[in-house]
């Protein structure tokens, strides 16, 4: 009997221990998951395109000339149209050998240079002119190719806040209706994690080839909307339930 009297006051613990675990992961339990999403539209203020040349010859030496001559000519319509150096740069220059097949046989029929450079555009919330004029006149050179035009937006430190409240705000809205529905009362906030958070674009002016662009005096001067970028942050939050 002495002997039965430990193990049976062992279980009665481990009883009472595990009633508290029990107890312990029912509050636990009692607890609701929601997300929240904040969105905030902007105008851009920067517009941001490439332009690339390509050249081919004979040598190489003769395409990096034709090459050089054309990007200086480009580099001088850029910097006229008021863009600063430290807003154009190269993003790429290449040598390479071109070939063609005849009669099913590879040939080489030149070399080939190529260069791209990265064009920034500030202040297109002001003056929107800007931008269109730098491409008419862009659009006069042959033989270049305009990538897509990108809009964004310089500082979005203050949209982002904006956007963070938002998400939060409705976040506790709908944790308050799923309390409410179930008869109880939202609590504090256990965790909140930032779920993601990125600027979008709704317009986008689309790529294009300067050498067939009609570009004459009688044409009508190029369009570009700008559209409306969308600043949008998401909330992943655990509240407790009372």
């Amino acid at each position: 009997m002495k002997r039965i009297a430990p193990i049976a006051l062992a279980l009665i613990g481990l009883l009472v221990l595990s009633g508290c675990a029990s107890a312990s992961l029912m509050e636990q339990s009692r607890t609701v998951s929601v997300q929240g999403s904040g969105m905030v539209t902007v105008t851009p203020d920067i517009a941001s395109f490439s332009v690339t040349v390509s050249e081919i010859a004979e040598t190489t030496g003769e395409a990096q000339r034709m090459t050089n001559e054309k990007v200086g000519k480009l580099l001088v319509m850029i910097r006229e149209a008021g863009v600063e150096a430290k807003d154009v740069a190269t993003t790429a220059l290449s040598f390479s050998p071109e070939y063609r097949w005849r009669d099913n046989e590879q040939v080489l029929i030149g070399q080939r240079v190529r260069q791209s450079l990265h064009v920034t555009v500030r202040g297109i919330e002001d003056d929107a002119t800007t931008l269109s004029a730098l491409m008419d006149v862009l659009g006069t050179v042959s033989n270049i190719s305009i990538g897509s035009i990108q809009f964004k937006k310089a500082d979005t430190s203050e949209e982002y806040v904006e956007s963070r409240k938002l998400a939060m705000e409705k976040a506790i809205q709908k944790a308050t209706d799923y309390a409410e529905a179930s008869g109880m009362k939202l609590g504090n906030p256990l965790s909140v994690s930032d779920y993601s958070a990125s600027d979008s674009q709704y317009a986008r002016s689309p790529a294009m080839k300067a050498d067939t662009m009609m570009m004459m005096e009688s044409a009508a001067p190029t369009e570009l909307p700008t559209g409306e970028l969308t600043i949008s942050s998401s909330v992943s939050v655990v509240f407790e339930l009372l």
